[in-house]
């Protein structure tokens, strides 16, 4: 599920290449075949587009590829908004168009025969420790880190109102008071169409840390029947959420907006603060904007965990031309590092590669880096990958019941119905 700007609503093609009859083979990295004598090959590449992930940045990898290997095009396929990505490529599947190259294979992993197995020397390019299994084989690609959210806040007003950058809980809390009493808005989150931005920042800024603090294993916990979603913890921090709805702290019309607008009002001073991405650091340095902080929010329990993920790509076993496939993907990542590194600074990114490729930050991100030194990194439990992967859909489901808690409803009733709807998927699978 995507967790940013504004999405593109048209498939966009690519440059075409012009092949000259009797050209010889291009032999790729991988041993594949890239090109047969006056034959086409067209490669289609799924992604989504952003604010940061713009049209420019895959063109871009797409221009390159095809110039170093003639007789080769690599057709965009974009992903075409709404709330759910991960229901986007399932459709896709179903219909059996998924893409060659995929940039986002979550909730399709745990699906048997979805993705191929990536080859040897690909894996080789990789750390070890971002590698993971599915039934024994190695089926996605970790292209990059994000480093996931926190709270970004309007440095005026924190001066105004003589507040600090919160060290506890409590001080969280107190800096939400204290914004409205001063008839401000102290926080903005999305609804509408974009579903994950009403809870899912909150719980990965508060609620994911505070999980894993507690039962570091619980991905494998759950499904070996030991711990449930409706446990102590979770009920906790989400009531001490609908607390903070009910109290007014979150701007009143936040479900009618999108992400996009939501995200926009903040900037215009609509909410003194937003839980959000490290992609926000990235894109406002790029615009020199120096009117914004930004702070990890304490964990209630006083731990401090943080949430940072593997983004993977993957190439679909139905490919029928998978070196290639897998060939351009090594192409990003190892034969052209300026692509990669363009890729990486415009949505704040880190590579994951053993021979890292780094980029001169700005001070927002240089701050939000600074904020989690020392923490205890920890996988997102709905975005996990590997054994103990979520069952595709659990994640969806829970971001429509963060709707739910944040419309009313019984917080511990909403993580009953999340502890019904893993088994269902996951007895499906």
């Amino acid at each position: 599920m995507k967790r940013r700007g504004v999405m593109a609503l048209v498939l966009a093609g690519c440059m075409a290449v012009a092949l000259s009859a009797g050209c010889g083979k291009k032999e790729g990295a991988l041993g594949g075949e890239v090109a047969e004598s006056g034959e086409e090959i067209v490669i289609e590449f799924g992604v989504y587009e952003t604010d940061n992930l713009t049209a420019e940045i895959w063109q871009s990898m797409i221009d390159a590829y095809e110039t170093e290997n003639p007789g080769v095009k690599i057709k965009k396929v974009l992903e075409a908004g709404g709330s759910d990505d991960q229901t986007f490529w399932k459709t896709m599947l179903s219909s059996g168009s998924l893409p060659d190259v995929l940039m986002q294979t979550e909730g399709l992993e745990t699906i048997e025969g979805v993705f191929a197995e990536v080859p040897q020397e690909l894996l080789n390019l990789f750390e070890d420790a971002a590698l993971c299994e599915y039934n024994g084989k190695y089926i996605t690609i970790p292209m990059v880190k994000q480093y996931r959210m926190q709270c970004y806040y309007h440095k005026d007003v924190f001066e105004e109102l003589n507040l600090q950058e919160p060290e506890t809980w409590d001080d969280f809390l107190h800096i939400c008071e204290t914004i409205k009493k001063a008839d401000k808005v102290p926080l903005m989150c999305g609804g509408t169409g974009d579903v994950w931005a009403t809870g899912e920042p909150y719980w990965i800024c508060v609620g994911n840390g505070a999980l894993l603090s507690e039962y570091p294993e619980f991905n494998k916990q759950l499904e070996e029947g030991t711990v449930q979603f409706n446990n102590p913890v979770t009920v906790e921090v989400l009531t001490a959420w609908q607390d903070m709805i009910n109290k007014g702290y979150y701007y009143k019309g936040a479900m009618s907006l999108g992400y996009p607008q939501a995200a926009e009002e903040f900037q215009k001073g609509t909410s003194v603060m937003m839980m959000d991405g490290s992609w926000v650091a990235a894109a406002m340095d790029a615009e020199g904007k120096d009117n914004i902080g930004v702070f990890a929010v304490p964990l209630m329990d006083g731990s401090k965990t943080y949430t940072a993920n593997y983004i993977y790509w993957g190439v679909s076993e139905a490919s029928e031309h998978k070196d290639i496939a897998f060939d351009f993907i090594r192409y990003i990542c190892e034969e052209n590092p300026e692509i990669y590194r363009a890729y990486l600074k415009a949505d704040g990114l880190y590579s994951s590669t053993k021979t890292a490729v780094t980029y001169e930050q700005g001070p927002l991100m240089t701050k939000f880096m600074e904020n989690i030194s020392g923490w205890e990194p920890a996988t997102e439990i709905f975005y996990a990958v590997g054994e103990y992967a979520m069952p595709s859909g659990v994640a969806s489901f829970v971001c429509k019941s963060f709707q739910n808690i944040f419309n009313g409803a019984d917080v511990s009733s909403e993580t009953v119905s999340w502890d019904a709807e893993y088994q269902r998927l996951l007895e499906a699978q």
